[in-house]
């Protein structure tokens, strides 16, 4: 059966079940036990985007960015080609992205996006580190990764914000940039764009051009908490304490689980001197980290 009984009448999914005791298992730390489970469930469901994410992020964690990377030149870069063709519906079929509607979010609706070109080819990668990777090069591999249906731009900008992701995790800062930049010919005045050109600039040491890529991103998007989390660790390195707990309260507001928004606030406070405010803050920091999932459970869409 490809489907159990969800509690009130409705149908979940066999992937969704496997995919949420992945997410259960990272949550306790079994991380490896966690990778094998979303492994074996990819044998039945190669092209699910959502798993696939959830396995580039595992292995990142256990094995390394550059085994991740190699899921991303061997997986998710032949899916994005297969996306821009007329057979893509399979893919759309068979998987779920939670945040493939996420770019169109904030003051501005890109529900069409017109100067889209018809034919897109993407810009070479010339980092000699992706020399390392075996087979052919990473950089070719994207340069055939080409997209132009709208009707999936989300799933692709999804693709390449991980992608993006995990290059920056490995300081590849030119090769994260190109993705980025594939991102923006799909949704420029999204706030993912200035939030991840925000992070690659702070990794190239220029905290001014960060700070205001995260002043844009919040603008855009005022509830995106991982860019009020940034912007507030990074106004306590500009020493600007008073922004800095605005930026981290309101985080913690929006969302009561956020770990690291709870940290910097223990960091904030540690540097004030109040010493009892920053250990109660890294104790809660504490108790949400050590049970948070590799992604939150909200990844995944329960058919009910």
């Amino acid at each position: 059966s490809s489907g159990i009984n969800a509690e009130y009448g409705g149908v979940v999914n066999m992937v969704d079940v496997s995919h949420l005791l992945a997410l259960v298992l990272s949550a306790q730390n079994k991380l490896e036990e966690a990778l094998n489970m979303v492994t074996l469930t990819l044998i039945n469901y190669p092209d699910n985007l959502n798993l696939l994410i959830t396995k580039v992020m595992l292995e990142r964690q256990v094995h390394g960015g550059h085994s991740a990377l190699v899921t991303c030149k061997e997986v998710l870069l032949p899916l994005l080609e297969k996306l821009s063709t007329t057979t893509s519906k399979e893919i759309l079929d068979q998987t779920y992205l939670p945040y493939s509607d996420q770019w169109t979010s904030g003051k501005f609706q890109l529900t069409q996006w017109s100067d889209r070109v018809s034919t897109h080819t993407t810009a070479s990668f010339t980092g000699s580190t992706i020399g390392t990777l075996p087979a052919e090069s990473l950089c070719e591999s994207i340069d055939s990764a080409i997209g132009c249906d709208q009707s999936n731009w989300g799933y692709q900008a999804e693709v390449w914000y991980t992608i993006a992701d995990v290059f920056l995790s490995e300081e590849m800062i030119s090769d994260a940039q190109k993705c980025v930049d594939e991102i923006k010919q799909l949704f420029p005045l999204s706030h993912l764009v200035s939030y991840m050109n925000a992070r690659i600039r702070e990794t190239e040491g220029n905290q001014k051009e960060a700070e205001q890529q995260y002043i844009n991103a919040v603008t855009l998007t005022p509830l995106h908490v991982p860019s009020l989390v940034a912007l507030g660790r990074l106004q306590i390195e500009l020493n600007k304490p008073i922004l800095a707990e605005h930026y981290l309260v309101e985080a913690t507001h929006l969302k009561p689980a956020e770990y690291e928004a709870w940290h910097y606030l223990g960091v904030l406070h540690q540097r004030q001197g109040c010493h009892q405010k920053a250990a109660d803050c890294f104790l809660t920091a504490l108790r949400f980290e050590s049970s948070a999932p590799v992604r939150p459970y909200s990844v995944l869409k329960w058919k009910l």
